[in-house]
């Protein structure tokens, strides 16, 4: 805890009084000192040894990884059983032999309901066995939600907790009280000479129970913790502020005054108020179960029911109010009184009211607008905004996303127009007070219509829990095939949170309505050494989604922060996004648990997922969260990680359903129906969600040796490239972690109908042999495929993977002689690094005619380097003559006349080939000519080729039909 005055025994001394005023607390008639006592005042010297506060000399020793000290809590982060989290050893041979022992903890579980131990103190685990035979055990919240503080009663080796006694026994889970929000003292007193085993939460009884057994019933030694057992149980997760253990049973009123003076102390010090107040604020109630009352000597800070605090600033010119705030902390029958003096500023003029509210305007992208953006129309200082825009040609309002907002919807230049500004006015109105402010926007011009096809792929991924791993990294396809991947930026992540948490999960990239720029969505949560880990997640995560936006997918903007959830929900994980064009913006869609509190240390227990909705023009500006898949699916579980795809008018969406933890597909005409209740089954109107198909790909080969998909989460559903290599219609990947059964990546399905549930097919063998794997071995979980353009892709690979990037391609030079298929070479590459690669090509199929003849033509292929760079050969087609046939009549019959000319170096043989007959021509001179008639004894004669051979060269030329009569 903070360091605080602190009574060295329990009995007369907590009756002490800190501060203005206080009652007495219970009193016993002895004091008691601790045997061991640690106050976590100071992180450990040398890293271990956690000092005895007590004097007695028995210090504690810190385990393992992950602990952490500050304001006088450890904070221990919790972990599976196989994990490396940190716990506390204590010094055992004290508590040996003790018939009668209290231990007193101030604990704020972070494990959520579970099997897990706070505070442990049994026999060692015997030879040939995994547990304990016997002990004492303390969980602040068991598998029902309920204080747990037992002792094995009899001697059952192989099954103890069959055996436990006390508040929330194994066999009477939800015997006691449930589990109190946030740090709570939690004393236990097992009295073994009078039999009895009472347990106190902040000093008030909850159970007290008959035992035969005690700590010296365990044997001669033992082994004691904070954090873990001897259970393979995980560790605990959770917070310490004291804990001190008496080798006496402490009567009720030892233990009220343990309370009473413990908890003023400390909610005393928990309590902080800024010095100065502008707006209303909350006040703190209870803290540490004390209750606190206020009240103020001033009208300038009014309190009202639940600690809400009522600002009124004085009238401009009459100066600031002096306000004291007086606080009346109880707990255990025992009060304390404090004051706290603030200031609450005199208010400021209309004018400058106006002028903040102006001032405080951001918008963003101005330079460089390309989409709609959202305006303020009210102030944080109650000014009411209006504005006017220069040109309605290019701009018009209309109402905004969010309350108080309106949309400026833009008309962007044609493509190959310049850019066009248009000064957007706002005007600030308080009271009399009128003040402007001019914006100007730059309008870019539209993309081109005819713009690129997607050629390729990215991706946008992270890799898991591990450290380091959430964050978020690219990958990009080798060339047009989604199931073939290149790592980027040499394995490491490219994006990296600065904000909340500072962990990055679940990213998705979305292409704008226009085309021109991309908005990156991410999860912000840090499970890696999150005490509680989802469950606390859960809780007390965060209200926030990461957003970045770019261009050209290489430069992005600076990380935007955005709340997009109520106060009262626990969690934002895994945005996505959708363009509607009905409703001209996009929906962003998202998973939440929702708590009928807004105070996160009052959620003791994960309610369920929803899947949650809200409308922005900007990503910068976001509508009220609202609850779009509303469906209990089990203790704790709902519906998480949508995906949407659209065909024509009908929209599929893939979720994951925690009841199973498998993928549903679902369908509906209308993005935005609501599903509240029960899940959808495969009957109901159009415009309606209705299933499709459970358990998406469940059962199919997952692509590893021997390996079934299972379970699984984050689908991604995405269309294939027109050209992919692999020839399908649809990609939906989904990630099978490990504790899904899986490898920890993304397994890939395909199709050609993605209407039917039943169509998906397996294609895992061919992206596990050809997937990106980061420098730390992570490989792609829960994020996002994007299809790109030729040049958006190789702008990823010059910046993020230059070897890969080709900068250029040698020309490719082919001869070949009329009538001979040419054979086309590999290619030279030079990468943008400067490096050189020598690759082979495959080359399109070639139509004998373009070498039938002399001339100059193209063929286009693919190099089979990493980006599969498209190349061209141009080949020349040579021959060593020029033939030129024509028709005409002699004697009223059709006579076709040829002329061969040698344009060689050398004398050639030529053999001259028509419908009526053959002909050489031996020995043609270089430069010489030749002719010869060919007689067809018709007096018609359709059109018809001449075939010329000469060295192996064979070229035709054309004759016209003819008529004679």
């Amino acid at each position: 805890m903070r360091t605080l005055l602190r009574p060295t025994a329990v009995g007369i001394a907590a009756a002490l009084t800190i501060g203005l005023a206080a009652a007495s607390a219970p009193a016993s008639a002895a004091d008691v000192e601790p045997l061991l006592h640690y106050s976590f005042d100071a992180a450990p010297a040398d890293g271990v040894t956690i000092a005895d506060v007590s004097g007695h000399g028995h210090d504690a020793t810190l385990r393992q990884s992950g602990a952490s000290f500050s304001d006088g809590v450890l904070s221990l982060p919790g972990g599976s059983a196989s994990s490396a989290a940190a716990y506390v050893q204590l010094p055992s041979a004290a508590l040996a032999g003790k018939k009668d022992l209290t231990v007193s903890a101030w604990v704020q579980t972070r494990s959520g309901a579970g099997n897990v131990s706070a505070a442990f103190v049994g026999a060692p685990v015997a030879s040939g066995a995994s547990y304990s035979s016997a002990y004492w055990l303390l969980n602040p919240s068991n598998l029902s939600g309920y204080v747990k503080s037992v002792i094995t009663n009899t001697a059952n080796p192989s099954a103890p907790w069959g055996t436990e006694v006390g508040a929330g026994a194994t066999g009477t889970p939800t015997s006691g009280v449930r589990t109190p929000a946030g740090m709570a003292l939690y004393t236990t007193v097992i009295d073994g000479t009078n039999g009895k085993l009472t347990v106190y939460v902040n000093g008030a009884k909850v159970s007290e129970n008959t035992i035969a057994r005690n700590v010296s019933s365990f044997g001669s030694s033992l082994v004691a913790y904070l954090g873990r057992s001897t259970y393979s149980d995980a560790f605990f997760a959770g917070d310490y502020d004291d804990v001190a253990i008496y080798d006496a049973a402490l009567d009720a009123s030892q233990a009220a005054g343990l309370y009473s003076d413990g908890a003023l102390d400390r909610a005393v010090a928990s309590v902080e108020l800024p010095s100065t107040a502008e707006q209303d604020f909350a006040l703190p109630t209870t803290a540490y179960g004390a209750a606190i009352a206020w009240s103020s000597d001033s009208p300038a800070v009014t309190v009202g029911a639940g600690g809400a605090a009522s600002v009124t600033r004085p009238e401009p010119g009459s100066g600031d109010a002096s306000v004291t705030l007086t606080a009346v902390f109880t707990a255990g029958g025992a009060s304390r009184t404090e004051r706290y003096a603030l200031t609450v500023p005199e208010d400021l003029t209309d004018a400058q009211k106006a002028d903040a509210d102006l001032d405080a305007i951001q918008l963003a992208n101005l330079d460089d607008v390309r989409t709609n953006l959202s305006v303020p129309t009210r102030g944080a200082n109650g000014a009411s905004i209006s504005w006017a825009l220069s040109d309605s040609a290019r701009a018009t309002l209309r109402e905004g996303s969010a309350a108080d907002t309106e949309t400026v919807v833009v008309e962007r230049p044609a493509a190959g127009q310049p850019s066009a500004e248009v000064i957007a006015t706002a005007t600030a109105r308080v009271g009399d007070a009128v003040r402007t402010r001019a914006f100007t926007l730059k309008l870019q011009p539209l993309p081109a219509g005819d713009a690129e096809e997607e050629e390729a792929y990215v991706w946008a991924f992270f890799t898991g829990e591990g450290d380091g791993a959430e964050r978020v990294s690219l990958a990009a396809s080798r060339g047009n095939d989604a199931l073939s991947w290149n790592t980027l930026n040499e394995g490491q992540p490219i994006f990296t949170s600065t904000q909340g948490t500072q962990g990055l999960r679940d990213p998705f990239i979305i292409r704008s309505a226009e085309g021109d720029r991309f908005y990156m969505l991410a999860t912000d949560l840090k499970v890696a050494g999150l005490a509680g880990g989802f469950d606390t997640a859960q809780r007390t995560g965060s209200l926030h989604m990461e957003v970045w936006e770019s261009n050209d997918l290489v430069h992005w903007s600076e990380q935007r922060h955005v709340k997009v959830s109520g106060d009262n929900a626990g969690n934002t994980w895994a945005p996505e996004a959708y363009w509607d064009e009905e409703l001209d913006t996009y929906v962003v869609y998202w998973a939440s648990n929702l708590y009928d509190t807004t105070d996160p240390a009052k959620r003791t227990a994960v309610t369920y997922n929803r899947m949650m909705y809200a409308t922005t023009d900007d990503f910068v500006t976001f509508s009220e969260a609202k609850p779009w898949v509303d469906v209990k699916r089990g203790t704790g579980r709902g519906t998480i990680d949508a995906s949407i795809a659209r065909v024509g008018d009908t929209f599929y969406r893939f979720l994951k359903d925690e009841a199973s933890m498998t993928i549903r597909q679902e369908k509906s005409t209308d993005l935005l129906a609501t599903v509240t209740g029960a899940l959808p089954d495969a009957t109901g109107p159009a415009d309606e969600w209705t299933l499709v198909k459970d358990k998406v790909a469940t059962g199919l080969p997952n692509g590893e040796p021997g390996g079934t998909f299972t379970q699984g989460e984050g689908p991604s559903i995405f269309p294939a490239n027109e050209g992919d290599v692999n020839e399908h219609e649809w990609y939906l990947f989904i990630d099978q972690p490990s504790y899904h059964a899986g490898p920890n990546y993304y397994i890939p399905f395909a199709t050609d109908d993605i209407a039917d549930g039943d169509a998906w097919e397996p294609v895992g063998a061919a992206l596990r042999a050809n997937l990106p794997q980061n420098a730390d071995g992570g490989k792609p979980r829960h994020g996002t495929v994007l299809p790109v353009t030729r040049d958006e892709y190789e702008a990823v690979l010059r910046s993020f993977a230059p070897d890969i990037a080709v900068a250029k391609a040698d020309a490719i030079a082919v001869d070949t002689t009329a009538g001979t298929a040419p054979v086309l070479p590999g290619a030279h590459l030079t990468m943008a690094d400067g490096t050189q690669q020598d690759v082979a090509v495959a080359w399109n199929e070639i139509d004998a005619a373009s070498y039938a003849k002399a001339g100059t033509f193209t063929v286009s292929g693919v190099a089979q380097d990493a980006s599969r760079a498209p190349v061209q050969a141009t080949v020349t087609v040579t021959a060593p003559l020029e033939v030129v046939a024509s028709a005409r009549c002699l004697a009223g019959k059709a006579t076709i006349a040829v002329t061969a000319k040698n344009v060689g170096d050398d004398p050639i043989d030529v053999t001259l080939t028509t419908a009526y007959g053959a002909k050489t021509i031996p020995g043609l001179k270089p430069g010489a000519s030749s002719s010869a008639a060919f007689s067809t004894r018709k007096d018609s004669i359709p059109a018809g080729t001449v075939t010329a051979t000469a060295d192996g060269a064979t070229i035709g030329a054309a004759y016209p039909a003819t008529a004679c009569r």
